[in-house]
């Protein structure tokens, strides 16, 4: 029976229990999203999905939201609970102040135009020539995945858009906040005894599960940031928070697309930030993130003044 106190638990021990989980989690739960698509659309609809065909979109997005909460959530929770009995805590699914649920949001937006710019130079990578077969690969899988997301995102009426934010942006931004920064990066911290490693290795971790590799580098500086976000604050729901707000504005912005009766293909197509625009942005968000910084900085040192205080009391 598995332990219920972090430290009586070396990191790798830790790690394999997560893995495990995770696998586990994705299993049990594509199966049921299986079972119930097949109760409602029949075993045929489900063959014909398992074979590839990707017509039926409302069974698409059953499997992923069910998939996606059996591979995230529920195995993130119950790793906190055999880990330690204060499994919110060790989380760091804690309250924060409201100014700096703020400070996230003008860094996410003051973030945005330099992320796009990254994106862009991601897309113009080449290989070495001798490693063209792989490279073809890689734009293979992306032209995949990005039909795919193209599929997903098709939204025509107020229902659909909200599957969508639940199905891209809230479980996403809860559940792979869970795994990645309250599960592999504390995991990770332990293990090095270095929170810049932890942050760097998991945000590197979190962008090759994506398998988009044209967009690699800005993800993985996105699951940076929300690793730092973690760290100087000491919540999880600032990651969260900060997940949440990029992935809904993607879907957002998807939706005002096809309101306005543009396509989608637009959508990917716009043309990147100026270098104005890139130049403003990246001072917003040296000055907000240094301010996020400073602030989180003296009200840690406000609390250990408390506690010390305390004990000595």
């Amino acid at each position: 029976m598995f332990k219920s106190a972090s430290v009586e638990r070396n990191p790798f021990s830790s790690l394999i229990l997560l893995l495990l989980l995770i696998f586990a989690g994705a299993v049990v739960f594509t199966g049921i999203a299986f079972a119930i698509g097949i109760s409602v659309y029949g075993a045929e609809t489900m063959f014909q999905l398992s074979a590839g065909n990707m017509s039926n979109l409302d069974l698409i997005k059953l499997v992923q939201i069910i998939s996606s909460i059996g591979m995230f959530v529920i195995p993130a929770l119950i790793y906190a609970k055999l880990q330690n009995k204060d499994w919110l805590g060790y989380l760091k699914i804690i309250p924060v102040p409201a100014y700096l649920a703020l400070l996230t949001v003008v860094i996410m937006f003051s973030a945005s135009p330099a992320l796009e710019y990254t994106m862009q130079l991601n897309k113009g990578m080449k290989l070495p020539f001798f490693l063209k077969e792989v490279e073809a690969w890689m734009l293979q899988q992306e032209l995949k995945m990005e039909l795919m997301t193209k599929r997903l995102i098709m939204m025509n009426s107020i229902p659909a858009l909200l599957v969508n934010l639940i199905m891209l942006a809230i479980i996403p931004a809860f559940g792979e906040e869970l795994i990645f920064r309250g599960g592999f990066q504390q995991i990770f911290a332990r293990w090095f005894g270095n929170y810049h490693v932890a942050i760097w290795l998991t945000a590197i971790i979190f962008s090759s599960i994506h398998f988009q590799f044209y967009g690699f580098f800005p993800r993985m500086f996105l699951g940076a940031l929300f690793g730092y976000l973690l760290v100087w604050s000491g919540s999880l729901w600032l990651p969260i928070l900060g997940h949440f707000l990029n992935n809904a504005l993607a879907v957002f912005t998807a939706y005002w697309y096809q309101q306005q009766g543009l396509s989608i293909d637009k959508m990917f197509e716009a043309e990147p930030s100026s270098p104005v625009q890139i130049s403003i942005s990246l001072i917003l968000f040296i000055i907000s993130i240094r301010y996020f910084y400073r602030y989180t900085q003296k009200l840690n040192e406000i609390k250990r003044e408390s506690l010390d205080g305390s004990g000595m009391g």
